[in-house]
């Protein structure tokens, strides 16, 4: 299993590369939907990543809803 340090990574670079394709085809929605999945994905696995270990934000936690942005 990777850590979150290197899935954030991957994260990243598809985020670059659909920014990069927007770019090229002058397009602001090109892959907007691919966009969406990849941050719901990261918001989720830091949410989880805090969630286990809260340290610091405890009092302030609260579970978010599927779907709420």
């Amino acid at each position: 299993m990777t850590s979150t340090a290197d899935r954030m990574k991957f994260h990243e670079a598809i985020l670059e590369l659909i920014d990069r394709k927007r770019t090229e085809t002058g397009d602001p929605s090109l892959g907007s939907s691919i966009e969406r999945l990849v941050l719901d994905a990261q918001v989720k696995e830091l949410e989880q990543d805090i969630f286990e270990d809260p340290g610091a934000f405890e009092p302030w936690l609260i579970r978010r809803r599927n779907g709420d942005v």
